[in-house]
């Protein structure tokens, strides 16, 4: 029998991606899919996908339902070899996950989240009857000069300040696609910073956690402890994309998944809370520090957050400090007019987070987001 699948997910294994695939196994929805997975065979990739997917709590029962029929083997540097495909003329709704994450300057950042996501783009809108199209992007990608409060759809434009090579591109792949296709059926999405899961803590990934980790270690970071920061969990993010993806129709074209005012967490909140859910106590003695002074600590790196590249930790430090300084919030009231509900503040996972960290080292948690 000829599988005719409807859903398309690229990034089937990152954070994610991941995420929403085992979203979708609460459902049926699941059985429309396909997985775009970076292998070099349908087997390959499966044993991949499976692989990841149990980090997210999908069942062995559950994972052994997924058909061979549902991996499309490629990735966006070579859109050319699967986007003909015979599958790919039924689908209808794509969520475009895949992505290079990286935080630092990564190689592939521009040819895979600008150019790859244009040619996959272009060719999905040559072979299928693309009815939705859901581009994850970052909501950092409003620019260091925005408002403290980001309206949904800010756009400064080619003013915009990135603050760093990624954001830029998540930002010039949305650019580029609205210019080229203005017809195209794309819907923006803009996570905040996405931390953790509210069930499974870190284990499906150590992504961004480091920082808090970091900044306890070091007692020092260059933003204060009673600064706000808009952090929203993996869990909540997929069930908002599933909310998108399933959806009859939008009222917009665009939407953060974000805390916003409401559900934002202080870095003394996050603290106190990650103190009384592990036992311990709250940090004391801990300094506002800019990035040049905490850089004069650069020697005590390797005592204080255990073996790692000093500066790699000077580099993630001035951008999540930089980034941290500026107090941003993502309004969320597009997303909640949808029927979404609002996220679980960090503070009320954090513990979980912390519990799923112990005996991981920082510098090998930060691989989630320094890739080479």
């Amino acid at each position: 029998m000829k599988f005719s699948p409807k859903i398309l997910i690229t990034g089937s294994t990152g954070f994610i991606g991941a995420a929403l695939i085992a979203k979708l196994f609460t459902t049926e929805d699941w059985r429309d899919a396909i997985f775009l997975v970076r292998s070099e065979s349908p087997e390959q990739g499966l044993v991949r996908l499976v692989q990841t997917l149990r980090k997210h709590g999908v069942s062995n029962k559950q994972l052994n339902t997924i058909r061979l029929g549902q991996i499309l083997c490629g990735d966006l540097n070579v859109v050319n070899r699967w986007v003909g495909d015979p599958r790919i003329e039924s689908i209808e709704t794509v969520i475009s996950s895949a992505a290079i994450t990286s935080f630092g300057n990564h190689p592939l950042i521009w040819p895979t989240n600008v150019n790859g996501v244009l040619d996959m783009v272009h060719g999905l809108n040559r072979v299928a009857k693309i009815k939705r199209f859901i581009q994850i992007g970052t909501a950092m990608a409003c620019g260091a000069t925005a408002p403290k409060l980001v309206p949904e759809g800010f756009d400064l434009g080619l003013k915009t300040k990135h603050f760093l090579e990624y954001t830029h591109s998540k930002y010039e792949a949305e650019r580029l696609i609205r210019e080229e296709l203005p017809e195209f059926p794309m819907v923006v999405v803009r996570p905040s910073i996405v931390v953790g899961h509210t069930q499974l803590g870190c284990e499906p990934s150590g992504s961004i956690y480091w920082v808090f980790r970091m900044a306890l270690a070091l007692k020092a970071f260059p933003c204060a402890l009673g600064q706000k920061i808009d952090v929203v969990p993996v869990d909540y993010v997929a069930d908002a994309l599933h909310l998108l993806l399933k959806k009859p129709t939008l009222k917009y074209s665009s939407y953060h998944i974000s805390a916003g005012k409401k559900s934002s967490s202080s870095f003394a909140q996050i603290d106190k809370a990650r103190a009384k859910a592990t036992g311990k106590k709250p940090m004391t003695g801990y300094q506002q520090k800019s990035y040049s002074e905490i850089l004069l600590m650069r020697e005590r790196f390797t005592e204080l957050l255990g073996p790692c590249n000093k500066r790699l930790v000077a580099k993630a430090i001035e951008s999540y400090g930089n980034f941290s300084q500026l107090e941003l919030l993502f309004d969320n009231a597009r997303l909640l007019s949808e029927g979404m509900n609002e996220p679980t503040p960090l503070e009320k996972y954090v513990g979980l987070c912390e519990k799923t960290s112990q005996g991981i080292l920082i510098s090998e948690q930060m691989k989630f987001d320094y890739k080479t």
